[in-house]
């Protein structure tokens, strides 16, 4: 029975112009090649190379048969990527929509942990913190679930809880914490740090700047322009360039989780990823982010 493992050394040693390109290409030793085309050479009863020193030649047979083996090649690994497909189709592509936060902090190191167990599923993720949005995009079907910081109501959805964050105030390591200039994002969420500011101070906050995203309040954070108020969670991928502060603030914590349709059936790529995040998701520990846990795992 022929060796493909024979063939491609022929083949490659052909469309590379020699024995030593073919071994390098392989990353096996010339002789390994030479030995595996003279043995390719036995089981088909005739030669393939015309031996001179210093020259790589076909022979005749070698052409034709050289045609033949690069054909059956091709339609081998065209069988492989049909078979790897039918895996792919039977637990489905993975659709599901996060928030811009979760996307930009989280989602990548996992989204690539999943990628690379199942290279052929295609993925398809929307960025959406609007609930109405999502609401829709989960009831006619776009996608199967989404991840986003647990709704007050949600009425007709079942959850997934993933993970516990709390909110805090962080700042770059050499800012100045006494300026006191708040960057607030989410102007929904900024009541509780103004009332427990008040109620420390006894004044408001000094705000520095307004945005409706947690990332941009982060990334001015870190460039040293004030002090950002946004969630713990999103410092992940910027330690080193965010610190806490204003400890003594009691804060609200808050829970992400993935929703999904009430009873639906999701499917088995949605169930693998979701399987993903809850087992090896960083731990919450009374509400703050334990980003040493992820580290351990690595």
């Amino acid at each position: 029975m022929l060796d493909f493992l024979y063939l491609k050394y022929f083949c490659d040693a052909v469309k590379l112009g020699g024995i030593t390109a073919a071994a390098k290409a392989n990353f096996v030793t010339q002789s390994a090649v030479s030995q595996g085309i003279s043995k390719l050479e036995g089981l088909l009863g005739y030669p393939l190379l015309a031996r001179h020193p210093n020259r790589f030649r076909l022979t005749p047979a070698g052409e034709k048969a050289f045609q033949e083996m690069s054909e059956l090649l091709k339609r081998t690994q065209s069988m492989q990527e049909n078979l790897a497909g039918i895996g792919s189709a039977l637990i489905g592509g993975l659709e599901f929509a996060c928030t811009f936060s979760f996307a930009l902090s989280l989602l990548p190191s996992y989204l690539r942990e999943f990628q690379r167990a199942h290279p052929s599923v295609k993925i398809n993720v929307k960025l959406s913190g609007n609930y109405d949005e999502i609401r829709q995009l989960l009831t006619v079907g776009v996608i199967d679930f989404a991840i986003l910081k647990k709704p007050p109501d949600f009425s007709g959805f079942d959850e997934i809880p993933l993970f516990e964050s709390e909110f805090g105030l962080f700042c770059s390591p050499d800012y100045d914490v006494k300026n006191h200039a708040f960057i607030l994002a989410e102007p929904e969420e900024t009541l509780p740090f103004k009332e427990a500011y008040f109620r420390k101070y006894k004044k408001e906050p000094a705000v520095l700047l307004e945005a409706r995203s947690w990332i941009v309040a982060a990334k001015f954070a870190e460039e040293g322009l004030g002090i950002g108020y946004f969630p713990e969670y999103i410092t992940h991928g910027r330690e080193k360039f965010l610190i806490r502060c204003e400890k003594a603030l009691k804060l609200p914590s808050f829970q992400m989780s993935a929703v999904y349709l009430k009873g639906m059936r999701l499917r088995k790529s949605s169930e693998i990823f979701l399987s993903l995040l809850t087992s090896s998701m960083p731990d919450a520990r009374n509400g703050v982010f334990d980003f040493h846990a992820e580290s351990k795992r690595k």
